[in-house]
């Protein structure tokens, strides 16, 4: 299957020339136009769909899931699978897969060369077996190829001595410098310690330190005729000496030593490794009560970064490591040291580096509360309308009543539109065809996967809009929340009406209209189908037993089936125990709506712990964000700006038509 050719698959299946003509020329129909007043076009839809012929690619969706859930199938299996189904969620993980297979099988090197021709090597060991089967073939640019593969690091020990038998004598002193730099950071002892008979003297004794370092020896001893200056201001040396020390038991020393050292003399090599370690020993300092030393390590960052580099544009684990850190240093000076001016910073960088509105707007809103904390009023304004630019979350929408400014209400989709040879590259690839057929009948978690990976390969706002075109034809709400929530992080803001789906209520329940659609959008991104690892199922996501009690307080029959196959009924469960648990806290929703996450027991450990804010002594946006449980933090805060949007969006719906919506729904007396 691996191995067919997808227009074959396509003219066998009838669709290439019928999905294209229905898809691509239907017209996007806006909620605040053409979508049916309780979004039941949705549902049309959805049945057109699953009365539909299916086709063959379903078979290509269960050999991707075969193959994502190991590493030991051969090349051939994931070589083909990559290049017949390009674009397919997890290719990365699929090509890495394919290069560790090198290390267990010989492949031809024409093979090995037209593969790597379409897909370049994502490993160095993939560099070092490109280099030599270029070189087998005689190829001109195997000398390129060896040079970036003998820079790039470790490899076998049988590709480290078939370049040097290859391409030793072409390996230039920089050539060598570079390996071992790469090397150490890769923390390949071995292959360093071999290494270093081919490092210059001017490298030489620092990167013999670093070695001392990763051997458990003294790194100063191994140095001769550089200053601890130079020494302590290289990032590999900082780094070893630091991870030395933390794992020798001594992580007061390696705090220390990061919290005070000079600046680096030049950029690290890997930055995610730098980052992560100075996330930990930040962490370790804040957990030892070291306020100050964490806020100064992270502090420290800009020096491994080059001026006015835009993070947010770097992998995910960069960014992820990255805004921890900075969220750490900035909540260490704002809680724990009262530096006000120190903490803003910090928090604009997290907002800064950060791509999800959710968070961009969270950083942005902490640097204006602490700036304007801090007396800094035309700095907490600027900060204040950086995140208010997001309009539609938590944070935006609490920047806006600062600024006091009202709730938009969304009133405009995207005009744009995608160009022709972008709808027909679209309508045919593999990717979007899958996506149809899970749609139709795929199980919850793989088509998920699938809607996220077709929803963050599009770059452009048209682009982005032929993914919402799809939502609406396939009648998948969940696919149209999650190409909002795409489009919103590439900076296109007015999907909301894709990303925000009405649903029908049951009748006798339109009083509960926006705790429906307010919870259902985050619990499920109305998923009928869904079920959480936790076994949570559903629209409203509920647990069998909470489902079982709540049936028998509203008088209903318990039908186990029917929770992921009759919205109606969820809904009925779910909206009925929200209400319960808004009595149990006297109307409270950020209460409420933390104990449909975590239980009204958590939720009462949260409120002996640190403080109640009904009662006015503590700070209600404060008390959300020290909610200890992060899952429930988050929902917090997203099912409340759910709410907000909706009633926005649909004020014939609203409860509350007043000013500061947010600050209504959380319960504060001040606006923002």
């Amino acid at each position: 299957m691996s191995g067919m050719d997808v227009k074959a698959l396509m003219l066998r299946w009838g669709v290439a020339g019928a999905l294209l003509q229905t898809l691509a020329a239907s017209s996007v129909v806006h909620a605040s136009g053409g979508e049916s007043a309780n979004g039941s076009d949705w549902d049309r839809a959805r049945a057109n769909l699953a009365m539909s012929q299916g086709g063959p690619m379903m078979a290509a969706v269960e050999r991707w899931k075969l193959l994502s859930s190991s590493n030991r199938f051969g090349f051939s299996d994931y070589s083909n699978f990559v290049v017949t189904y390009s674009g397919f969620p997890d290719e990365e993980k699929l090509r890495r897969y394919a290069e560790l297979s090198l290390e267990r099988e010989a492949v031809d090197p024409a093979r090995l060369v037209s593969y790597f021709t379409q897909k370049p090597p994502l490993t160095n060991m993939g560099r070092a077996q490109y280099a030599l089967a270029l070189t087998q073939l005689g190829r001109p640019e195997a000398r390129e190829a060896a040079r970036a593969a003998w820079r790039g690091g470790a490899m076998t020990d049988a590709a480290e001595s078939a370049l040097l038998a290859n391409w030793g004598t072409s390996f230039t002193a920089d050539d060598h410098d570079a390996r071992m730099d790469a090397l150490l950071w890769a923390g390949a002892t071995d292959q360093a310690a071999r290494q270093v008979v081919w490092v210059s003297p001017a490298r030489k004794s620092i990167d013999g330190a670093r070695l001392a370092a990763m051997q458990g020896g003294d790194p100063y001893a191994a140095v001769s005729g550089v200053s601890t200056q130079l020494l302590n201001s290289d990032p590999g040396f900082v780094f070893q000496r630091v991870r030395q020390l933390r794992k020798a038991g001594n992580g007061a020393g390696a705090r220390a030593f990061l919290a005070n050292r000079p600046l680096l003399a030049r950029q690290p090599l890997d930055r995610t490794k730098w980052v992560e370690e100075l996330l930990i020993n930040a962490r370790g300092a804040a957990t030892s009560g070291d306020a100050r030393a964490a806020m100064r390590i992270a502090a420290g960052i800009d020096d491994a970064f080059a001026a006015g580099e835009d993070v947010s544009q770097l992998a995910y684990d960069m960014r992820d490591d990255y805004t921890s850190l900075m969220w750490l240093g900035g909540t260490q000076a704002y809680f724990n040291i009262g530096d006000y001016a120190g903490a803003a910073p910090l928090f604009w960088r997290y907002g800064a580096a950060a791509r999800t509105p959710g968070t961009r707007s969270k950083g942005f809103y902490w640097a204006g509360k602490a700036a304007a904390r801090g007396g800094q009023q035309a700095e907490a304004r600027r900060y204040f309308e950086m995140a208010a630019q997001y309009a539609d979350q938590f944070y935006g929408l609490l920047a806006l009543e600062r600024l006091g400014r009202p709730v938009p209400q969304f009133a405009a989709d995207s005009n744009a539109q995608a160009t022709p040879d972008e709808r027909t590259r679209f309508y045919n690839q593999p990717l979007t065809l899958a996506v149809r057929e899970v749609a139709r009948n795929g199980d919850w978690r793989t088509t998920i996967r699938f809607f996220k990976e077709v929803a963050e390969q599009q770059q452009t706002e048209g682009q982005h809009m032929m993914v919402a075109q799809l939502a609406r034809d396939l009648g998948r709400r969940d696919l149209g929340v999650i190409v909002g929530q795409a489009a919103a992080a590439r900076g296109y803001l007015d999907f909301q009406h894709i990303a925000f789906p009405l649903i029908p209520v049951p009748p006798g329940y339109e009083s509960k209209w926006t705790s429906v659609h307010a919870i259902s959008r985050q619990e499920s991104q109305f998923a009928q189908n869904a079920v959480s690892h936790a076994g949570a199922r559903g629209l409203m996501q509920l647990m069998p037993g909470t489902a079982n009690e709540q049936a028998g307080k509203l008088g209903l029959s318990y039908r186990p089936g029917a929770l992921t196959e009759d919205a109606g009924y969820n809904i009925q469960l779910g909206a009925g125990y929200f209400a319960r648990m808004l009595d149990y806290y006297n109307g409270s929703w950020p209460l409420a709506v933390a104990a449909y996450n975590a239980g009204p027991g958590n939720v009462n450990k949260f409120l002996r712990a640190n403080g109640d804010p009904r009662n006015g002594g503590v700070d209600w946006v404060e008390w959300i964000e020290k909610i200890p449980l992060s899952e429930t933090r988050n929902y917090v805060q997203r099912v409340l700006e759910n709410a907000v949007v909706y009633e926005a969006m649909n004020p014939q719906f609203a409860t509350y038509r007043g000013s500061n919506p947010m600050s209504y729904f959380i319960g504060k007396r001040e606006p923002g």
